[in-house]
């Protein structure tokens, strides 16, 4: 089964090699945000905590940050790859709250393909979120060398309260 899977996925991804056009829908600029490092430092903030590791060595250095600024969620992350990756980025970034007695967490917002066709991209994004809530982002960092060889590494920030 595995074998089958992966071949169509070769397929897949062969086929799309041919597209005419590459297109990063869910890279919306609605939501991205510039903040000075030192505006970001000074807010409340916490980093990512846990990762997984798949394979390759092709991530060089990743991370993800999420900080509050009033009811303003603001979330920003780094993936970078070695010199031989041509596109790097995030599959996706999943905001995620929770009502802080009940322990279960709901997506919220998820941002898909935010990549650039290089070996480095960074996400800065903001998001007015409401009070009463728990708020972290998970996050997988992406980079491709080539048709096969891709690697992913899973983040998940600590939560912030608003």
């Amino acid at each position: 089964m595995k074998k089958y899977i992966s071949v169509y996925l070769a397929i897949l991804m062969i086929i799309s090699c041919f597209a005419p056009a590459t297109v990063f829908a869910a890279d919306s600029t609605e939501d991205n945000i510039y903040c000075t490092q030192e505006k970001f430092d000074s807010l409340e903030h916490t980093c990512a905590v846990g990762t997984s590791l798949y394979s390759t060595g092709l991530i060089i250095n990743k991370n993800l940050v999420i900080a509050k600024d009033g009811t303003t969620l603001i979330i920003k992350g780094t993936t970078e790859g070695n010199n031989e990756v041509m596109k790097c980025g995030f599959t996706k970034v999943v905001i995620q709250r929770r009502v802080s007695s009940s322990g279960l967490w709901s997506n919220y917002k998820t941002y898909n393909d935010l990549y650039s066709e290089s070996n480095k991209y960074n996400l800065n994004k903001s998001l007015t979120v409401e009070k009463g809530y728990q708020y972290r982002v998970t996050a997988t960092h992406y980079a491709k060398k080539s048709l096969f060889s891709t690697q992913k590494i899973d983040s998940a920030t600590g939560y912030l309260t608003f």
